[in-house]
């Protein structure tokens, strides 16, 4: 799902650093369990609840994302370099 907000600006990126990395982190991590259940789905034909799993990742279990690494939801790119 793509995001109709904005990308964040340059500026307004540079100047809260910390709060949009963070951000940015727990949306790969979103993204990376999101894919995952899609292929336990199609692989047992299980469903899963998105919700309940996530509720139960810990912040000190995310991943960092690769620098190349382009968010799927508009709202958490970077205006100008993704």
């Amino acid at each position: 799902m793509v995001g109709t907000l904005m990308a964040i600006d340059p500026i307004e990126y540079e100047n809260l650093k910390a709060y949009y990395d963070f951000q940015r982190k727990k949306e790969y991590n979103r993204e990376l369990l999101r894919g995952a259940i899609e292929e336990m789905e199609a692989k047992i034909g299980l469903s899963m609840s998105f919700d309940e799993i996530w509720s139960r990742v810990e912040e000190k279990d995310y991943q960092e994302a690769p620098n190349n690494w382009v968010p799927k939801d508009d709202k958490w790119r970077i205006n100008g370099k993704e």
